[in-house]
């Protein structure tokens, strides 16, 4: 038997130059990073929207910081996500990003920021392969070598976080947090979010709420909102408002809009039943050969509509970073919504749509003449599909 492993060293020696010595540190290495991330994984909450202070450990951690074992499994995790992925989206496709100065500033932002202040980027959903498909065609190499750079994402949990806890674990240690449609700006696995933008990170969210192909903001087949209804209350979740509204120090938001990730993962995007079906068609098959543009506005201010709110109603409550998992039923309570503070959160978002629909008038007048076989703004049943009443509407309503 002794003559057998001693072979089998050998051989693992010659084929792969790892000693037997390294390989067993490796193991160890390994089993270290991923019994931290099965620890502090985030936990989905199909029922309380995770209002069960215990629900998962990461709330007993300063927000700010994070185990080695943690910031490991972090690394290794994005590291081999973003690669693939910048093979898989931006080897197979073209991404085209507009090389402008608000680009060149996100970059600068990405990269370094002073300690403490938030980045905050927002974008239209196309496919749900734009985090972390496209996202990672924007990450440069720099960022993703230092894990305390990288975005962190929210996913819908009844997508994204099976009740399995190592792909839970997987996906905490690519910083992605669950959330519950439907589950409202006051529930737990939002705030837990919110944490992570006081600790001075960069957080991408996606305020539509849901992919939307059909090349406009907030406007498919199932929207619900009338038109009366989007005059008043906007075609994007409130979300992003209650993220500035009550971070320590206000974000830097920055938004930018894509068109083409309809092509790279298409959806079904048609009527059967009297029902929308418009679920991914392939996972298998992401597409190639596509092209994907992308455009970045500037930073979004918001501090004028920060102190008119306190002038009138005095200073907002702000997350810090503490560990919340001992003091949780007072954080809830703080973090429940008042009709001021939903007044304040519409018009910070209102805000961030008016800077979407800008850069969406702008990627229409770029693309409005173009010849490029490859590039198809939206996906063509989404278009058909969309009601009368939705499609008429004027663009920038």
């Amino acid at each position: 038997m002794w003559e057998r492993l001693a072979d089998c060293r050998e051989w693992l020696w010659g084929w792969t130059g790892i000693s037997t010595g390294s390989l067993v540190s490796l193991s160890i290495l390994f089993l270290f990073m991923g019994n931290s991330a099965m620890y502090y994984r985030p936990v989905p909450d199909y029922i309380g929207g995770g209002k069960s202070a215990g629900l998962t450990r990461l709330r007993e951690l300063e927000a700010s910081r994070a185990p080695v074992g943690l910031v490991l499994a972090r690394w290794f995790v994005q590291f081999v996500t973003v690669t693939a992925m910048k093979m898989i989206i931006g080897l197979r496709n073209t991404v085209d990003i507009a090389k402008d100065a608000n680009y060149r500033q996100a970059l600068s932002l990405m990269r370094k920021r002073p300690a403490g202040v938030p980045l905050l980027t927002v974008s239209n959903h196309v496919s749900s392969m734009d985090d972390p498909g496209l996202i990672s065609c924007l990450i440069p190499f720099d960022v993703l070598m230092t894990p305390n750079r990288v975005r962190w994402g929210i996913a819908t949990q009844e997508i994204v976080f099976p009740q399995i806890p190592w792909a839970n674990a997987f996906m905490g240690a690519g910083q992605v947090l669950p959330i519950c449609r439907g589950g409202g700006i006051d529930q737990g696995l939002f705030m837990d979010f919110a944490r992570v933008l006081a600790a001075g990170r960069w957080g991408h969210i996606f305020p539509e709420g849901r992919v939307i192909q059909t090349g406009t903001l907030g406007r498919d087949p199932i929207t619900k909102r009338s038109r009366k209804e989007e005059k008043e209350k906007g075609r994007l979740k409130w979300g992003v408002g209650k993220l500035v509204a009550h971070s320590p120090v206000t974000p830097v938001l920055v938004p930018f809009y894509h068109l083409g990730m309809a092509s790279v993962l298409p959806q079904h995007n048609v009527w059967e039943g009297g029902e929308f079906r418009n679920g991914v068609v392939s996972w298998r098959h992401i597409q190639g050969g596509h092209r994907v543009k992308v455009w970045f506005g500037d930073r979004v201010p918001f501090d004028d509509l920060l102190a008119a709110h306190e002038r009138a109603h005095g200073p907002l409550w702000k997350l810090d970073t503490a560990p919340t998992a001992d003091r949780w039923t007072d954080v809830m309570h703080k973090w429940e919504s008042s009709g001021a503070c939903r007044s304040l959160y519409s018009a910070i978002t209102r805000r961030v749509q008016d800077a979407l629909l800008r850069l969406e008038e702008r990627a229409r007048k770029d693309t409005a003449n173009s010849t490029q076989p490859d590039f198809k703004p939206a996906c063509p049943r989404a278009v058909a599909a969309t009601p009368p009443e939705i499609a008429s509407r004027p663009p920038a309503s």
